[in-house]
């Protein structure tokens, strides 16, 4: 298995180079066969080459790489982020990776939200007029092809079905945004016919931010377009304890190269002071372990994150007195242990004969 890292810029590196001995420590403990390759694109690059995303990268990760691990990107010498919309926008686009899959682990359960991740607002229509060398007109189209809508609602049904989930949300905004809003209804509402077991609810997005906040308790899985999607899912991040803990899944069902990365920004603001939280990059990297066929392995890692979150070692803004590279230290300790653990039940299991 190949896994490609882009570490970005920013905290985004800080917390990706963090999490990336855990590679060493399953290969070494477990067997894994994970090779990666680190590709320097970010700020930097842009600035000396004006080179965000190069020519044939695309072909080149689908072909070599089954996960991508993506730091985050953004640079105050760049303020229109023309770099990271040439990166992750590139990604997405050019792997159609049209499932944005975030998982928010909240108090009162896990809310599934697949967000469509590569039309609507985001699909680049648009343009603007200038006038005495200011904007005075500007236009951004939202845009959605029927069959990407079909495809990316039935994948996410799917999805909670084999799960085990039993409610899922539809959010849109038909009544000011109907044309678009609408075909999202219609194809919701035909492929739910397929999936019986699923009890099925619709809410305008401004209604299911107010209830999402109030009792999350109330949704299971949750299916939006792109722009509400982005909106929602920093919303639940905000539930779960902040940004540093939201992790992020960018999928092409059909194909094998997927791309997993934190929600949170390049926070240029703590860049450098080593406080950083690495748990949304070591749960982005936990889900390419999934991703890859390594199930068990993922859920220890996800267990020793949680466990370490809850301890001194969590850094500032989970209370506290941690590090970057201290947090990550003590996971990768705890999570030998438990494959230490593990072998030592194994070997103490009772022969059987067949």
């Amino acid at each position: 298995m190949r896994l490609a890292v882009i570490p970005g810029d920013g905290i985004g590196r800080e917390v990706v180079l963090a999490v990336l001995p855990v590679l060493d420590l399953l290969n070494d403990a477990c067997g894994l066969d994970v090779e990666h390759d680190i590709f320097g694109w970010g700020a930097d690059e842009w600035l000396a080459t004006g080179v965000g995303l190069p020519d044939g990268a695309v072909d080149s990760l689908a072909a070599k790489y089954q996960a991508i691990l993506l730091g985050a990107l953004g640079d105050p010498r760049i303020p229109d982020m023309a770099h990271g919309r040439s990166i992750l926008l590139g990604l997405r686009r050019g792997l159609d990776l049209y499932v944005n899959y975030r998982p928010l682990d909240l108090p009162t359960g896990r809310i599934d939200l697949f967000r469509e991740n590569t039309q609507g607002l985001y699909a680049g229509v648009g343009g603007t007029i200038a006038r005495r060398g200011s904007v005075s007109v500007a236009i951004d189209e939202c845009v959605y092809i029927r069959e990407t809508v079909e495809k990316f609602v039935r994948f996410g049904l799917r999805r909670l079905a084999d799960t085990g989930r039993t409610k899922v949300t539809l959010v849109h905004k038909s009544n000011a945004v109907p044309n678009t809003g609408r075909l999202w209804q219609e194809v919701f509402e035909t492929e739910m016919a397929g999936f019986p077991q699923l009890a099925a609810g619709q809410e305008y997005v401004d209604s299911f931010c107010y209830h999402l906040v109030r009792d999350p308790s109330s949704y299971e899985g949750v299916l939006a377009p792109n722009l509400f999607g982005d909106i929602i899912s920093d919303i639940g991040a905000a539930l779960m304890g902040g940004l540093g803990l939201a992790a992020s899944a960018n999928i092409c069902p059909e194909t094998g190269c997927a791309l997993f990365e934190p929600v949170h920004g390049s926070a240029p603001d703590i860049a450098g002071k080593g406080i950083a939280n690495p748990s949304a990059a070591a749960m982005s990297l936990a889900m390419a372990l999934d991703h890859m066929g390594y199930g068990k392995q993922a859920v220890h890692l996800r267990d020793s994150v949680r466990e370490v979150a809850a301890t001194e070692f969590a850094t500032p803004d989970l209370g506290g007195c941690g590090t970057t590279e201290g947090f990550m230290a003590e996971v990768i300790e705890r999570l030998g242990a438990r494959f230490i653990d593990d072998k030592a039940g194994r070997a103490g299991e009772p022969a059987t004969t067949s």
